[in-house]
Order: structure tokens, then sequence, then C-alpha cells
């Protein structure tokens, strides 16, 4: 028994690591090309963009938020940007200290001045309960009720930590010229910080942040962008719906007419963005990828890289919650067929996290334990594939990933080796988060008390 499981988890990682590499190079290569085309062309600038970033607390780089969103490449006229604030944001600093808020505040006025626009706005949602997705949605009610040009609008999405590229609304009117598609994604590449990990961190915790940056970023081109290139395919080309993609709460653009039809995101679960690229997948609503990406921050302590991985695993987690949620207010919109074969996809994923890190230890224990040390050999060569292999591929992509979000950043030549050293352990702790995931889940059902997001501490 234990033999045919060893078996089993050494063909199931080998399967699994020739389809992750084969999107691995795929995603690569139109990023290269894609990425090409569309410096290549000229653009009118004939769509307004409204840029959403919610924040909380976010004195320590908030200055540099805004630096970085005022160097995009778009005509100002068309650009306006939302920063919502939120009562929380004096539950721990007293109402006399300067917060967020009075920062926004002051660099709003001296940027407008300079401008001659109302380039920057500052809105506050009045609620100390709410949540992220919260301020966001009182943000699209405002919008819905000011703006009047929605057919020829764009709202963005970003976190206060979120570095895109500076010719992200270049490259999305450029599309969007092209296609009648309502919904663009950008993706990220987690290495914003990734040389600054070492800072305040002893050598074996820095390693083991930059290899899950690299486990991240594997995540980001073997999967993310995968979904949205094949369930955009399908839509655009052939009006099928075949495949479940997500959304990304930075980096996720909504056409203003469609923003108009649905009102807001959903805002009953824990995570927002999943929730609502299954409801854009179950309308026939194209995730249209965009060949130019984000460079995001990884948690730079490893308590906090776990609390990031439990919270992130209830989007899976909750593939049941959404159906429900579709039920009741899409009646009509999706077959039960349909229905169930979206949450599948989507619950298969949560598996998959939440084994494959006990399955990697598991191929490696059972040599060992069972003393058939001739299969250790079989153990290396498919682990390699998994996530050595993957991870010198992108290290080697580094800078070309870096350029994709206007940045130049270099690594050491030793970072290949410290990710092959570190990159079992780190597939093992992956999957120590979703088992209290899983247990909050259980444990709010019994107490019908939901578990908390908290607050992403910089």
């Amino acid at each position: 028994m234990t033999y045919t499981l060893f078996i089993s988890f050494i063909v199931i990682i080998f399967i699994r690591s020739i389809i992750s590499n084969f999107w691995l190079f795929f995603v690569l290569r139109w990023l290269s090309t894609n990425s090409q085309k569309v410096r290549l062309q000229t653009n009118k600038n004939e769509y307004n963009f409204i840029l959403l970033i919610p924040v909380l607390r976010e004195q320590k780089i908030i200055i540099r938020t805004i630096k970085h969103f005022l160097r995009l490449n778009y005509n100002k006229k068309n650009l306006k940007i939302f920063f919502i604030s939120t009562e929380k944001e004096f539950e721990k600093s007293g109402k006399n200290e300067e917060n967020t808020i009075d920062i926004i505040k002051k660099l709003q006025q001296k940027t407008n001045n300079i401008h001659g626009l109302n380039l920057i706005e500052l809105l506050h949602y009045p609620d100390q309960n709410g949540k992220m997705v919260d301020q966001l949605n009182f943000a699209f009610d405002h919008i819905l009720t000011n703006n009047i040009n929605l057919n020829k609008t764009f709202v963005g999405i970003y976190n206060a930590d979120s570095r895109p590229n500076f010719n992200t609304l270049n490259t999305i009117s450029q599309m969007a010229n092209k296609s009648n598609c309502k919904i663009y994604q950008q993706s990220a590449v987690f290495f914003d910080n990734f040389n600054e990990l070492k800072n305040n961190n002893n050598f074996l915790t820095e390693k083991l942040l930059k290899t899950n940056s690299l486990l991240q970023t594997r995540w980001t081109l073997v999967h993310e962008i995968p979904r949205f290139i094949m369930q955009s395919y399908f839509l655009n080309k052939f009006n099928k719906k075949l495949f479940l993609s997500h959304c990304v709460g930075h980096g996720l653009f909504i056409q203003g007419n469609f923003l108009q039809e649905i009102r807001k995101m959903p805002d009953k679960t824990l995570t927002e963005d999943l929730f609502f690229g299954y409801i854009l997948s179950l309308l026939g609503k194209s995730i249209n990828p965009l060949p130019i990406m984000e460079s995001a921050e990884m948690p730079n302590k490893f308590i906090l890289s776990l609390k990031q991985k439990y919270i992130w695993f209830f989007g899976p987690l909750e593939h049941f919650a959404y159906q429900k949620y579709f039920k009741e207010n899409f009646r009509n919109a999706a077959s039960s067929l349909l229905l169930n074969w979206f949450t599948f996809q989507g619950i298969f994923s949560a598996f998959a996290w939440i084994l494959s890190g006990w399955m990697l230890l598991y191929i490696f224990l059972y040599p060992i334990l069972s003393g058939n040390y001739n299969l250790i050999p079989w153990s290396l060569i498919v682990f390699i594939l998994y996530a050595p292999f993957s991870y010198f591929v992108i290290l080697s992509k580094y800078k070309f990933l870096n350029n994709l979000c206007s940045k130049k950043n270099e690594i050491s030549l030793m970072e290949y080796f410290w990710s092959f050293v570190f990159s079992l352990p780190t597939a093992i702790i992956h999957s120590i988060p979703p088992i209290f995931s899983v247990l909050a889940k259980i444990k709010s059902k019994i107490t019908n008390v939901q578990p908390q997001k908290p607050k992403t501490e910089r």
C-alpha cells in the first residue's frame, strides 16, 4: 500500500511538473512577444482611467505609492486617482497623530496644484467594521453616482504597495481599441522587495522568504496567467465557457458600463477576488491578461508569510459558498452542469495546494524509512522538475520579468543555489497554513463566527 502510494505520488507530481513547465515556457514566450507588440504601437489616449487604491495605516509607503502612480505614462487629463481611507485608520493611531489620511491630504493639494487638475482625490469610508472590499464598493458607488461617460472609462484597482508598469494604462487603451472586452487583469511578479528580505532577518528566514517569492511568482506564471489565457481565448474566440478563471484584487480593470451592471464586488466571504472571477467566468465575461506586469512585495517576516497563505487559501476553499451565492443572485445565468464544473475546478485547486507539500515530503521519507534507497534518485528527479528547475528558469528571467514591471533589479548568482536548497522546505511549509484555514472554516460553521482578515503589516 505504501509503495503504491509512493508510485502514485511520483506519477502525479511528474505529470504536474510537465504541465507546469510547459506553461512556464509558453507564458514567458507570450509575455515577450506581446509586450513587444504593445511597445511598438502608438496610442491615442482615448479612454479615461479611474484608479482606486484602498489604504489603511500606510504611513510607511504612501508617499512612494503616490510618486509611483504619478509616473504612469498617460495623459493626466484622462486620469484620476482615488485613495479610499477608512475609519479604521484611527483605531491604533490617535486622531491627533499624523496618519495616512493626513499625508494624502498634503500631497493631494500639492499635486493637484502642480498639475492644475483634480488628479488625486480622497474618499473616506465612514465605518470601522468594513473590509477592503467595502472600501472598494463605497468607491464604486461614488463613481457610478458622479461619473458620466462610463462607456469610455476603465476603473482600476491597486493595493498601496502595488508598483505597476508605467505603460499599463497605455497598454489597456491599445487593447481596448481593438476589442470589446470589459475586464483586464494585470498579474504580479513578487520581486519588489526581493533584495531587501535580508533586512532584519537571519540567514535561514531570508532564504525561505526569497524562495517563497519564487514560489509565488511561479504560481503566477504557471497557473494564474494560463487560466486567463485559456478562459479569455475560448470566450473571445468561440464564446464558450470552459475554464474557470479568478481575478486578483490588485491590477484588475473593469470597464465603466460593466461596472454599472454589476454595481459592486461580492462581500460575503473573506476574499473577494476569486469570488468575483468565479462570477465573471459563469457570466461569460472574459478576463483578459496584460502582457506587462506589476511588481509586488512579499511579506518580510516569516510569520507574516504564513498569515498571508492562511488568508489566501480561503479563496479556493470557499467555492461552494460562491456556487450558492451565484444560484441565489444570478438565476438561469448558467446551467447546473456548468456551475458544478467550475466549482470542481476551484475546489481542485484547494486540494492541490493543501496536499502538494505533503506529497513531496512523502516521496522523500518513504525511500528512507522503508530502506528502498534506490528510489531516492526518482524522488530527486521528479522534485527537481517540479520546483528547482522552474525556479532556475524564473531566476534566469529575473531581469526580463522586472523590466515588465518597469524595474531594473539585479540578483546574485548564489540565489540559484539557495533556491535549490530551500525549495523542498518552502514547498512543505506552503501546505501548512491551509490546514489552519480549514480548521477555522470548520470552527466558523460551529460557532457561526466568521474568520477575520487581518491588515497586511508593512
